[in-house]
């Protein structure tokens, strides 16, 4: 193998984080390799994307997505399609990262931005009927169930933006809430009773999602102890995500008790020389700009190893 065949810096995934370390590492004339899909990242399916810095009138998740990629195959850094399945540190010290279709790379340093994926709710009919009815992205299916009754389930700033899009369809929409509040952002929520056809249902537990062969009916306690049975053409499930450390536990890299890579957050080093992590992976706020932040630090500090070990 000689010097050409390794990357200096090989990245992990494709959404802010890893595109922003991308762009990083190939402006710092640094071989630089990224293994994943702009079009999975969390961004991407974020729909319209209002506290983004430079955006005033707000923009497309994809479209941020589309321009980070841009940017990043710009300046050389070279990305790849394809998703990881193992991690290898070698004898010489140099990571081996070996992909889905049995491809193998070389890197002398490695930044995991692997991201996050959506938490499901665990309960009867949910598999069943995925992709018939139950989903996990209101943004990517909502145009389907224009003009009809239509549930989502969860709580946070997910829950509100797929409300509302919904909404924006002409949709009946119940949000049924798991939590005592539904934690989003104010000015979700001014917009959410402006619209007649939402309704909020708080702290209540989902049972089961029923149907044959589309949903049907989703299965409910409310907040009294009470079982309820509600029609609806669909559930989209916004319940927050789990991060994407498989791949990190593998190697050896620290975990939180949650399953987050743990990193100091100056430098977005692991406990492993020459691993580095940022975004969703992380923890920690889970927003573009923290992403975008710390694929920028990561990438920093993987240049100044590369440059002080190759």
């Amino acid at each position: 193998m000689t010097s050409e065949d390794v990357y200096d810096v090989l990245i992990i995934g494709a959404g802010p984080a890893g595109l922003t370390a991308g762009i990083y590492a190939a402006r710092a004339n640094l071989k630089t390799l990224i293994l994943g899909t702009h079009y999975d990242s969390q961004l991407a399916k974020a729909g319209i994307v209002e506290n983004y810095s430079g955006f005033p009138d707000g923009l497309q998740g994809l479209e941020i997505s589309e321009l980070m990629y841009t940017q990043a195959s710009k300046w050389g850094c070279k990305v790849l399609t394809t998703n990881a399945k193992k991690l290898e540190r070698n004898e010489n010290g140099l990571f081996k990262v070996t992909t889905k279709d049995d491809k193998s790379f070389m890197a002398h340093s490695l930044i995991l931005a692997t991201g996050a994926h959506y938490k499901k709710l665990h309960v009867p009919g949910e598999e069943k009927l995925y992709q018939r009815g139950v989903s996990y992205c209101t943004i990517c299916d909502g145009a389907l169930f224009s003009g009809r009754a239509t549930v989502v389930a969860g709580y946070g700033n997910g829950a509100a933006k797929g409300a509302l899009y919904l909404g924006g369809l002409g949709s009946t929409v119940t949000i049924l809430c798991t939590k005592e509040d539904l934690k989003c952002e104010p000015t979700y929520m001014e917009r959410l009773k402006e619209l007649k056809k939402i309704e909020i249902l708080y702290d209540v537990t989902i049972k089961e999602i029923l149907g044959e062969e589309r949903v049907t009916n989703v299965v409910f306690v409310d907040n009294e102890g009470k079982i309820n049975e509600l029609k609806t053409s669909a559930v989209f499930i916004e319940g927050g995500t789990d991060p994407n450390s498989e791949l990190a536990k593998d190697l050896g890299v620290e975990l939180s008790k949650n399953n987050f890579i743990k990193v100091n957050r100056i430098t977005q080093s692991t406990n492993i020389d020459g691993v580095f992590a940022a975004g969703d992976v992380t923890g920690g706020r889970r927003q573009i700009a923290t992403a975008v932040g710390e694929g920028s630090s990561a990438a920093i500090s993987a240049i100044n190893w590369v440059r002080a070990h190759k």
